[in-house]
């Protein structure tokens, strides 16, 4: 998950009124093993939004104005696809529980309003309550969390045109106080949260487009960081992976730099250092990482979403910081952004891909080897002179 810090000034708290259930499932549906998930879906977060032990989707389309949410039906498909108004050019969508109450709850970020838009969960996978937060002028990606340990989660912003994250402390019901701010290097983009100094709170993480950076916000645990250190990576660093590759108990960071057509691979020493150790090669334009023991040997692998060349790149782990490229999996699409979970509870992490000219979700299931299987997708055809039907593995 990924954590962000707000603007102290000028922050409206927008009246709760019923938020803009937008029902049906548009175009996409068509195709068996695609979800409609509105104009340029650019986002996604995962969780049990209703409670049923079945893990859920949200998916925010930047040119649509809003987010859709698929309920799993723990199959490795969707039960359900309803979607919710917010605000224009959402970018961003996570989830927490942010009024206390069990349930998750959705955040937005709207660049294009210069927004953020909460929806709050009723415990049945529903969102009615909705609250905007103002005067941002371009937020672009949220993290929810405790960052002052007092049990009640705090909301950290990055905002592009402002080159800032923005802090606000929650007070256990929903409400939000803008607290700090900091820098985050110019054209901030992709945020998220780990404790890369074992020290049990919260630290942020910030890409820069603009400076070809990651910001380091190491946290105090007042719900306060200290100075950003930012790391040198290369062009265009987008998502990042964080999790202890090398095999020391640290966390270290794979971050996707698009100019490069690369994975950076950052040593963590656990006191919050980063020092690149290794480059492995993507497909073009790589944007979306994700980790995962996919191939069932106890070691971490990386998936990556190569949006040029419209595959995946699977880069299977030895636990000392050293990866194998596997065979790819050829897209129909360019994948925009990626999460791995488990949909079918086979206990074999999945995929879920979101494609962004597609305008569609699909879950691709993981076969415990390192591979993935796309949805299948009815096929008619004729078999001695009578029409029949068979599934197959969707072709790219």
């Amino acid at each position: 998950m990924m954590r962000q810090q707000w603007w102290s000034w000028g922050v409206l708290l927008c009246g709760l009124g019923v938020g803009g259930l937008i029902l049906g499932l548009g175009d996409a549906s068509a195709h068996e093993g695609r979800e409609a998930a509105g104009r340029f879906p650019h986002s996604v977060t995962l969780g049990d939004f209703n409670g049923d032990g079945r893990l859920d989707m949200a998916i925010a389309a930047s040119a649509e104005r809003k987010i859709t949410v698929l309920l799993g039906d723990g199959k490795g498909g969707v039960a359900s696809n309803h979607s919710y108004a917010v605000g224009r050019g959402p970018i961003w969508v996570t989830a927490g529980d942010l009024n206390g109450d069990g349930h998750l709850d959705l955040v937005s970020t709207n660049s294009g309003a210069g927004t953020v838009t909460l929806y709050f969960n009723d415990g049945k996978g529903r969102f009615t309550k909705r609250q905007d937060l103002e005067a941002f002028k371009a937020p672009v990606a949220a993290v929810v969390g405790d960052f002052n340990q007092d049990g009640k989660m705090d909301l950290s912003v990055a905002d592009t045109l402002l080159s800032r994250v923005l802090i606000f402390r929650g007070d256990g019901t929903g409400q939000l106080k803008p607290t700090e701010q900091y820098p985050s290097g110019r054209r901030p983009h992709i945020m998220a949260e780990a404790d890369l100094n074992k020290d049990g709170l919260t630290d942020l993480l910030v890409t820069s487009l603009g400076q070809h950076t990651i910001s380091v916000l190491l946290g105090k645990g007042d719900g306060t960081f200290h100075g950003p250190k930012a790391i040198k990576v290369g062009r265009f660093p987008h998502y990042m992976a964080i999790a202890d590759f090398t095999g020391d108990s640290h966390p270290d960071v794979a971050v996707v730099c698009a100019g490069e057509d690369a994975v950076y691979l950052l040593a963590g020493n656990g006191k919050g250092d980063l020092r690149k150790v290794a480059e492995f090669p993507a497909g073009a334009n790589p944007h979306p990482i994700a980790t995962a023991d996919f191939d069932g040997d106890g070691l971490l692998d990386l998936v990556v979403g190569n949006r040029s060349t419209r595959d995946l790149t699977i880069l299977k782990g030895d636990g000392t910081g050293a990866f194998t490229r596997l065979p790819g999996v050829k897209l129909p699409d360019d994948p925009i952004v990626l999460a791995t979970g488990d949909f079918d509870r086979d206990g074999k992490p999945d995929l879920v891909l979101i494609f962004a000219s597609l305008n569609a979700a699909s879950i691709y299931r993981g076969d415990g080897k390192g591979g993935f299987i796309p949805p299948a997708k009815a096929e008619r055809r004729k078999d001695q002179g009578r029409e029949v039907y068979s599934a197959r593995a969707e072709e790219s």
